[in-house]
């Protein structure tokens, strides 16, 4: 540039300010024609405003102001005037022989009264009947336990009786003896019908499915703990037979 070593660092750098100085100077002039054009703008919306109010002014000028009397009249509204009304005197009676009477002085002041309390007058209020109310008889109210055992009971027609036998309560064996089975469990059985050990050792697949829906015990309870042969090896070893119906 301008005949100078441009590999030279002072050319270089002098060779970069002088771009700078011109890009300043550029951003400058474009900077002022921004600046000139809004002032202009802005000028001439002034301009408008002040016309507009001008306007403004000349029509409120130019607008008749009603008259005085006009405004006055139709402000105050016309008052009617009410004649009184003139009642005739009536004519005093005349009494023909005159009766002197004595004056008679008649004292308005009441002496206070000092030292006296006048209670206030109370009237009696009268508590008002007291209403009967009618005896509601409860009936009682089964305990939980009991409905469970009730609701048990009603289906015990559904167990196969025919394949794991019959027995009665005096021939009934210690369920609870079996892993798994509690006083309350051992109960729900006996609601069903079934008390001995032969009656749990005959139970099937299906047998044991009914009753563990029928009792309302864990799904698959009764296989996990194995009622059935726990309930064979305790018949064996109370009466030393095979489990049959």
């Amino acid at each position: 540039m301008f005949g100078l070593d441009p590999f030279s660092r002072p050319v270089a750098i002098v060779e970069m300010l002088l771009l700078l100085s011109l890009a300043a100077f550029v951003g400058w002039l474009i900077a002022r024609f921004i600046l000139n054009g809004r002032v202009n703008a802005l000028q001439a919306a002034i301009a408008d405003k002040e016309a507009e109010l001008d306007n403004c002014r000349r029509a409120k000028a130019s607008v008749p102001k009603p008259p005085v009397n006009s405004i006055r009249t139709e402000a105050i509204a016309p008052v009617a005037i009410v004649e009184p009304l003139v009642v005739p005197a009536m004519a005093a009676p005349v009494l023909e022989v005159p009766v002197e009477l004595p004056p008679v002085v008649v004292s308005t002041v009441v002496p206070p009264v000092v030292g006296v309390v006048i209670p206030p007058v109370t009237e009696p209020v009268t508590p008002p009947a007291a209403v009967p109310v009618p005896a509601v008889s409860v009936p009682p109210v089964a305990s939980s336990e009991d409905a469970v055992l009730n609701r048990i009971a009603a289906r015990a027609n559904e167990i196969n009786f025919d394949r794991i036998g019959r027995a009665t309560a005096a021939e009934a064996d210690d369920l609870k003896d079996i892993v798994g089975v509690g006083p309350f469990l051992e109960r729900k059985l006996h609601s069903l019908g079934i008390y001995t050990f032969r009656q749990v050792g005959n139970f099937t697949k299906e047998d044991i499915d009914k009753v563990n829906e029928i009792i309302e015990f864990f799904p698959g309870r009764i296989e996990r703990d194995n009622w059935v042969s726990q309930s064979k090896a305790f018949y064996n070893q109370k009466y030393g037979g095979k489990v049959t119906e």
